[in-house]
């Protein structure tokens, strides 16, 4: 039986408390039964011993489930099986009078016992229709009683037409009183089964609108993001120039040296705040779908080389080394988007090492389907990460450290945009980190992206 049945199932918890609860009603009715059979066999005392014992059993079985439901851990299984076997007792014992009255009590009786078989089958498939399982064992007896009132000769009864009478009524009242109830159930049922089916609409359609509305919002702020950025970017550019022009004529006039750094003060900030403008820039072209795919033959070499040299990878004393697999000199990717991610990932190793080494490897792999993949790793000796900021260090606007903020700067983007471009050629980046023996960041992606296979999505 427990392999047939799930007593740790949530469902049978249902129809054993559905079972249990209505013990009362059916006692009520099983009286109505039992005054019938009264009438039909013309001895109230078999029929006030036949109800005494389905009263002792009925107790007995929500006994049983009580103990079933207020148990808990493995003894359930062992109470949940007696509690079967309780119920299926007591509708064994409800079905026996089914037989005798098929057998002693002639016509009316065989009209009584079909009618208490088809009550016994209705009761068990309205209180017991969460469990298939524990339904089909309970209703088995009267399933058989009413298959076996076949094979029983027809006899005349002892009961005369009036007590005949009396006792179908009887029966009837009580099949009907159970198929009221079923009817009265399952409307319940059917009300709250479309009042469910109409909030569910409401709520999808109210989560539509407020999607709808999110992406409105998002794609406000990504174009506001964009033009700013582009507002921001010109004036930049000029404070850039001018700053480097006006340090070159103080360098050519040889005046105070000081003056000359504080135009180089004046253009590395400037160009500080550029970078992270294009960062934010390429945040929200992503976001907002706005960057498509440049595909064409990269020389990988001479791509690091151009990273490194518009890179200060050498501030903090570092120093570079670069290697390149003789099988991974080419690609064909997009070269914008392979180089935004080697110089996020190389500004993110000179920020966090100082009076280190910075190496900048490619290689070529090939996994079990056969497809090449370009991978691409900037390994530092810096301060590493420790394990349990791993997690958010590809978040927009995070950082490993929130500390670090105050003595490295910058906003927390160089990696998420990295993350992004990566996902957008079919690529990611994985990172290897031990807190204070540096870290190693990974980009892999396919050494030869087709258009017509669509990249990983960007948008994290």
């Amino acid at each position: 039986m427990r392999a047939v049945i799930n007593f740790q199932d949530p469902s049978m918890f249902a129809a054993a408390r559905a079972h249990v609860s209505s013990w009362r009603w059916r006692l009520g009715i099983g009286a109505l039964f039992a005054l019938g059979a009264s009438f039909v066999l013309d001895n109230f005392a078999a029929g006030f011993g036949w109800f005494l014992a389905v009263t002792l059993s009925t107790g007995f079985d929500a006994m049983l489930g009580h103990s079933y439901l207020n148990t808990r851990g493995r003894e359930r299984r062992t109470t949940g099986a007696l509690f079967v076997w309780g119920c299926a007792f007591t509708i064994a014992i409800f079905s026996a009078m089914t037989l005798y009255l098929a057998y002693a009590g002639g016509g009316p009786g065989r009209i009584l016992s079909a009618l208490m078989a088809a009550s016994a089958l209705v009761s068990v498939m309205l209180f017991l229709f969460q469990a298939p399982a524990f339904m089909a064992i309970t209703a088995a007896p009267a399933m058989l009683c009413l298959l076996g009132m076949s094979f029983i000769p027809f006899s005349a009864g002892p009961a005369d037409a009036l007590e005949g009478g009396l006792g179908v009524a009887a029966g009837a009242a009580g099949f009907l009183a159970y198929v009221l109830r079923a009817a009265l159930y399952n409307g319940r049922m059917m009300r709250g089964l479309r009042d469910a089916t109409r909030q569910a609409k409401e709520r999808a359609t109210e989560a539509e609108v407020k999607r709808e509305e999110a992406e409105a919002a998002n794609r406000a702020k990504s174009d506001f993001l964009t033009v700013m950025t582009h507002e921001l970017r010109t004036p930049l550019n000029a404070v850039i120039g001018y700053a480097e022009i006006i340090g070159e004529d103080l360098q050519a006039d040889g005046v105070r040296a000081d003056l000359v750094e504080d135009t180089q003060r004046i253009t590395g900030s400037a160009r500080h705040l550029l970078g992270l403008i294009d960062q934010i820039l390429h945040m929200t072209s992503m976001d907002a779908g706005h960057e498509g795919l440049a595909l064409r033959d990269v020389n990988v070499r001479a791509l690091i080389e151009e990273v490194l040299s518009g890179v200060d990878a050498q501030a903090n004393r570092n120093r570079i080394a670069m290697r390149v697999a003789p099988d991974a000199e080419f690609a064909h990717t997009d070269a914008a988007k392979v180089g935004a991610c080697l110089a996020a990932l190389l500004s993110n190793a000179t920020k966090f090492t100082s009076n280190g080494l910075i190496a900048v490897t490619a290689e070529r792999e090939r996994d079990v389907t056969d497809q090449e993949w370009l991978v691409l790793s900037v390994s530092d000796t810096g301060c590493g990460i420790a394990r349990e900021n791993l997690a958010k260090i590809f978040q927009p606007f995070s950082q490993a450290d929130e500390s670090t903020t105050r003595t490295t700067g910058g906003m927390g983007l160089g990696l998420a945009v990295a993350q992004r471009a990566a996902r957008a050629i079919g690529g990611d980046i994985s990172v290897k980190s031990e807190l204070g023996a540096g870290s190693t960041f990974t980009l892999r992606a396919p050494k030869r992206l087709e258009a017509a296979k669509p990249p990983i999505a960007a948008a994290a």
